[in-house]
C-alpha cells in the first residue's frame, strides 16, 4: 500500500498545484499613470487624422489635389508658354514657380482630333548658338547705327537661350532662326510691350529659356501641370514646347508656320505677364493670349499680339 501511494504521489504530483506565496497586487504609480493617458491620447488623435483623411480622400477623389494645374495653370500646349492648350498652371506668367500651360487636358480639345507622334527624346541637350535679329527688326545700336543720333531711349532687351532636345527631329540652329524671327517680327511683343529679345549662347546667361523637347520630357518640365503629352508650358523662366505641336500643329491652325509663331508668342506672352484671354467676338482676330489650341471661341486664328484687335 505504501508503494502504490508513492507511486501515485511520483505520477500525479507534477499536476498537483502547488502552493504559491501571497504577492500584494500591481498598482500604477502616479508617472505611470500620466504616461498610460499621454498614450491613448496620441492613439486617439492619430486615430482621428487617420479618418479625416480617409473623408477626404473619398469625397475629393483620386484628383482632388491634382487639378490641372492650368486652368490659369494649364492649357494646351503650342501656344502658351504656359502650359500651352493644356491645362494652364501659370495663368499670369509672372516669373514663379507656377506652370501655364494653355489648355485643359482633361475635357478640352477631343484628344483624338490632336495628332501624337510617339516620340521619346534622349533627355539631353543641344543648345542653338545666338542668331542675328533681323535687320531692322530688334533695333539699332546705341551708337546710332539705325540713322539716329542714338540719344533716343532704347527699349529694353530681354535675353533667352534656345535648346533642344536631342533625339526628335529638330535642329536646334533652324528652331532658333525661326523663333529669333518671330520674336523679332514687329506684329510681336516688341512694339507692343516696347521690349527687343536678344539671344545669348547659354541658359545660364539668359533670363529665360526656350526649350524644344517631347511630350515626355515637357510632361516632366512643367509639373505640376498636367500637359497629358501634348501641349506646351511656361513655368517660372522655363518656356517649354511640346515636338508634337511643333512639327504637327492642331486643327485649329492650318498654316505650321503660323502656328509656331503662335507657340512662341503665347508662352513668352505669360513670361512677360499676361495670362488667358476670352475671344472678343464672332469673327474678331483671337487674342495671342486665348487658347488657340483648343478653341478658338468663334474668332479667327491669330499668332501675333500687335493684330489682335483688327
Amino acid at each position: 500500500m505504501s508503494l502504490t501511494g508513492r507511486a501515485r504521489t511520483v505520477l500525479y504530483g507534477d499536476d498537483v498545484p502547488h502552493p504559491t506565496p501571497s504577492r500584494p497586487a500591481l498598482r500604477l504609480t502616479r508617472r505611470g499613470r500620466l504616461v498610460r493617458s499621454v498614450l491613448v491620447l496620441v492613439l486617439a488623435v492619430l486615430l482621428l487624422l487617420a479618418m479625416v483623411a480617409l473623408v477626404r480622400a473619398v469625397r475629393g477623389g483620386p484628383d482632388a489635389a491634382a487639378a490641372p494645374a492650368d486652368a490659369t495653370a494649364a492649357g494646351p500646349e503650342g501656344d502658351d508658354g504656359s502650359a500651352g492648350d493644356a491645362p494652364d498652371a501659370d495663368e499670369a506668367a509672372s516669373p514663379s514657380p507656377t506652370p501655364e500651360t494653355e489648355g485643359e487636358v482633361d475635357g478640352a480639345a477631343a484628344d483624338g482630333e490632336i495628332e501624337r507622334s510617339g516620340t521619346v527624346g534622349e533627355g539631353t541637350w543641344t543648345v542653338a548658338a545666338p542668331v542675328d535679329a533681323p535687320t531692322g527688326e530688334a533695333g539699332a545700336d546705341a551708337d546710332g547705327e539705325d540713322g539716329s543720333d542714338g540719344q533716343e531711349e532704347r527699349p529694353s532687351a530681354r535675353t533667352y537661350a534656345v535648346r533642344v532636345e536631342d533625339g526628335i527631329g529638330i535642329d536646334a540652329d533652324e528652331a532658333a532662326t525661326e523663333i529669333a524671327a518671330v520674336l523679332a517680327d514687329e506684329r510681336g511683343w516688341q512694339d507692343r510691350e516696347d521690349v527687343v529679345f536678344q539671344q545669348v549662347a547659354s541658359p545660364e546667361e539668359a533670363e529665360f529659356t526656350i526649350s524644344l523637347a517631347s511630350p515626355p520630357t515637357v510632361d516632366e518640365m512643367c509639373l505640376p501641370a498636367r500637359t497629358g503629352g501634348l501641349w506646351s508650358c511656361r513655368i517660372g523662366p522655363d518656356v517649354a514646347l511640346n515636338s508634337d505641336r511643333w512639327l504637327l500643329a492642331t486643327p485649329t491652325y492650318e498654316d505650321l508656320a503660323e502656328y509656331r509663331a503662335y507657340m512662341v508668342n503665347h508662352e513668352v506672352g505669360h513670361f512677360l505677364g499676361f495670362g488667358h484671354a476670352d475671344c472678343g467676338g464672332e469673327g474678331r482676330r483671337a487674342p495671342v493670349m486665348l487658347q488657340q489650341s483648343i478653341d478658338l471661341q468663334g474668332c479667327v486664328p491669330n499668332a501675333w499680339p500687335a493684330t489682335e484687335e483688327a
